[in-house]
């Protein structure tokens, strides 16, 4: 993508309009998905995304394995 992993910059901003052509299409391909699905991506990570009412959720420690 446009910065580096898990890079603190504004080359990380959902919106920066820095980057390749296709940097910007494949990270807004992948937002207008989640948003599609309910979720919102978080403005300083476009890796970042959070769901509807995510505020509501107990924080848990489940593994994959537990979940049915």
């Amino acid at each position: 993508m446009t910065g580096s992993y898990d890079e603190m910059s504004e080359r990380s901003y959902p919106n920066y309009t820095g980057g390749t052509p296709k940097q910007r299409e494949m990270r807004d391909l992948l937002r207008s998905k989640m948003e599609a699905h309910g979720f919102t991506v978080y403005e300083f990570e476009w890796w970042h995304f959070d769901y509807n009412d995510w505020k509501s959720y107990k924080i848990e420690n489940v593994p994959f394995s537990k979940i049915k």
